[in-house]
């Protein structure tokens, strides 16, 4: 829950004031997510893997296009 929320939040940020290019930053943060239930949590792919992976990414990006909508329109500010 504490990766969806965190990658939600990261990809609202990331869509509100950064560029398009800001979404292959999702890239390695899932991978190091991923990695780090695999080391402390000593998960495998039995316990949801690759669903966790889809999740997270799908979550940061749900939350950049989330950004990138309450960006202001040129003119308005």
């Amino acid at each position: 829950m504490k990766g969806l929320l965190l990658n939600a939040l990261f990809g609202l940020m990331l869509g509100r004031f950064g560029s398009v290019w800001g979404l292959v930053v999702f890239l390695p943060l899932v991978a190091a997510e991923l990695a780090y239930g695999v080391y402390v949590y000593h998960l495998g792919m039995n316990a949801g893997f690759v669903r966790r992976a889809f999740a997270l990414t799908a979550c940061g990006q749900f939350g950049f296009l989330l950004g990138a909508l309450l960006r202001p329109m040129r003119g308005e500010t």
